[in-house]
């Protein structure tokens, strides 16, 4: 059942649903964008399909917004996220001319900085409040960028660091009209299972942690 892509679509929606909605404007320090895997491997645009879509859409509204973006994340490989990240955005400014300069700190307009500590979320949430601190900003206003399943986790995180976040998803996984064939089992049903289920478990993790 697990496997099922109708089964993993009723668990995730409740982790997706309160942030499907269209980006409004508002005032903020910067952008913060969660890393989300790499592949390493690859010849081009190295940085992992959840990756890719929260930098991407990250970069859209900084760039429209003018806002300085934090990528923060290093992973466990030896090719690390925020190097992944530095070449993708590399490539964007080569090809599509995105004009997105790399900054040693925090800047106030569209630049990006990579936080290449983090191994978890709680470190994301943790390096980055340092990264506000040193520039003397107590209690920072971020748009959170991170795929939708697992926004809930990372708001509670950056809240218990004293920022105030508002949340902006990207990479939806849920669907809102079914088919026949998301009642058979699949790759995408398993994977969409195991990211609620993962979710669901670090929640109750953090309420216990964070008490």
């Amino acid at each position: 059942m697990l496997s099922c892509k109708a089964v993993g679509n009723f668990l995730l929606t409740p982790f997706e649903e309160p942030y499907n909605h269209v980006h409004t404007p508002q005032k903020v320090d910067a952008m913060v964008v969660l890393s989300g895997g790499s592949h390493g491997k690859s010849a081009n645009l190295t940085l992992g399909h959840n990756s890719m879509k929260r930098l991407l859409y990250g970069v859209m509204i900084a760039k429209k917004e003018n806002l300085p973006i934090i990528y923060s994340g290093r992973g466990i490989l030896k090719y690390d996220e925020s190097q992944s990240a530095k070449d993708t955005v590399g490539e964007l400014n080569n090809y599509l001319d995105i004009n997105l300069p790399e900054s040693d700190g925090i800047e106030n307009s569209f630049s990006i900085f990579y936080e290449d500590k983090s191994l978890n979320t709680y470190e994301n949430a943790k390096f980055t409040k340092a990264i506000f601190l040193k520039r003397g900003v107590v209690k920072p206003t971020i748009y959170l960028v991170t795929s939708a399943f697992h926004m809930a986790r990372s708001v509670k995180l950056y809240k218990y660091f004293g920022f105030d976040v508002i949340p902006v998803a990207s990479d939806f996984m849920t669907i809102k009209k079914l088919h026949f064939w998301d009642f058979v089992p699949s790759n995408m049903g398993q994977l969409m299972s195991y990211h609620a289920l993962h979710e669901a478990v670090g929640l109750l993790q953090l309420k216990l942690k964070l008490k």
